[in-house]
């Protein structure tokens, strides 16, 4: 239950729950002396889904706010320390693009952790003593080392490489299913990523062609070759509740619905005794734990639950990075002026990945709940007032920045204001999927 104890512990307007940390704190002193070049970086996180559908690690893609300016090297380490990649790369591959000059201008080490990998852009362009040189000092500082073979680089890098990224759209299938092989036989334990995938179905193939993970803007869509079945009784328990919250009907009816299924009354009742309430003694009551949680905080926990009751499969704990993400930044966005809008915009942003997850029509699961009328346009028909604000969480997640600036400035988010609650939106939810 640790995974709705943090939630709270971050969303909570309760001072008590207010109090508790945030999971991946943006340190004070980092963010009061990052330089400005710092401050207009933005780091877009690219997922790496392995063969178990799971997130295993990012491909980081900076880019600057201001157009055709080169990034310099001691901000984007700057930014990057802001980012917390360090903390990234202990538990997952975290693979950082660098230029020569940047790697030779900037010490950074600060970022390196076990799974720390450096892609080196323009690494070709070396003759081979130099390159050579600058692979020893990657290797020196504990690093590993990728190579970008998406624009037909020399394969013979391939053999200093820890990592190799391909682009499965521009190369043939049969070129590529002799490359991955003939590598994997002479390098057995070299990583093997496939760029550009569409699709849950092109994901299969490049597992079936040898690669160990894919990224691509498939990672938040809808499997259609998952077969779609009905709502489980759990979820269809919590869409009830839900629904009976927002009519305001008895404790002792929304206890009754409850009890239809364990699991939700389990978690109900270690929700209850958690220490962010600081009681005295155990509640062991149903009635006795939904007064204590509260109408608002129920709410938030059961559109939370929504998602996590059923979801035990790597494709699902992927999806609730993305609902969690989206969700915190819409939150931030909101802001705490109006409550109702800043929750109403969280559930936007948390039930926005439900088509994917359930592999329903968002129109066929929505028939089933009882939502107010701005989120259920915003889900179903892209309007109303949080429409835009659910398309510019869309357009960071696909690292679209100039179309995110575009849609921020139509709200009146300033570019420095976006990235920080990115930032904080996606270092929390990352954190929280996968410590929870």
């Amino acid at each position: 239950m640790s995974f709705f104890k943090r939630l709270f512990g971050f969303f909570s307007d309760d001072k008590k729950a207010a109090a508790a940390p945030s999971p991946r704190p943006v340190a004070p002193a980092a963010a009061a002396q990052a330089p400005q070049g710092a401050a207009l970086i933005f780091i877009g996180w690219g997922e790496m889904v392995d063969g178990q559908s799971k997130i295993s690690g990012y491909l980081l893609r900076p880019r600057s706010l201001v157009a055709d300016r080169p990034i310099e090297a001691s901000a984007l380490r700057q930014a990057l320390e802001r980012e917390q990649v360090a903390r990234f790369a202990e538990q997952r591959l975290v693979i950082i693009p660098l230029t020569v000059a940047q790697w030779q201008a900037v010490d950074f080490r600060s970022l390196i952790q076990r799974r720390s990998c450096f892609l080196i852009d323009d690494l070709g362009q070396l003759d081979a003593p130099a390159r050579d040189a600058l692979v020893a000092s990657i290797r020196a500082a504990g690093a590993r080392l990728a190579v970008d073979l998406r624009n037909d680089a020399d394969l013979s890098l391939a053999g200093q490489a820890d990592v190799l990224l391909f682009d499965f759209q521009t190369a043939s299938l049969a070129a590529l299913e002799k490359t991955v092989k003939t590598l994997r036989q002479r390098k057995p334990g070299l990583l093997m990523a496939a760029d550009n995938v569409h699709t849950w179905a092109e994901h299969r193939l490049c597992l079936s062609l040898g690669f160990d993970f894919c990224l691509g803007s498939f990672a938040a869509t809808r499997d259609e070759e998952a077969a779609a079945g009905p709502i489980s009784e759990s979820r269809l328990v919590v869409i009830e509740m839900l629904n009976q919250l927002r009519s305001d009907v008895d404790l002792a009816d929304l206890a009754t619905t409850a009890m239809r299924d364990p699991a939700v009354v389990v978690k109900l009742l270690d929700m209850a005794n958690s220490p962010l309430y600081g009681l005295p003694r155990k509640v062991a009551n149903l009635e006795e734990a939904i007064m204590l949680l509260g109408r608002d905080a129920l709410y938030r926990w059961l559109a939370i639950a929504l998602l996590h009751v059923d979801a035990n499969s790597g494709r699902d704990q992927t999806l609730m990075v993305f609902a969690l993400c989206r969700a915190a930044f819409l939150k931030q966005v909101a802001g705490n002026a109006d409550p109702q809008k800043s929750d109403e915009m969280f559930l936007v942003g948390l039930l926005s990945i439900l088509e994917s997850l359930l592999g329903l029509p968002m129109s066929q699961i929505l028939e089933k709940m009882r939502l107010p009328e701005t989120v259920a346009d915003a889900l179903l028909r892209g309007e109303g007032p949080y429409a835009r604000p659910l398309q510019l969480a869309l357009a960071l997640e696909r690292c679209r920045l100039d179309q995110a600036i575009v849609l921020a400035t139509s709200i009146r988010i300033s570019p420095t204001e976006l990235l920080d609650y990115y930032r904080e939106a996606m270092t929390w939810a990352t954190s929280e999927v996968g410590n929870g």
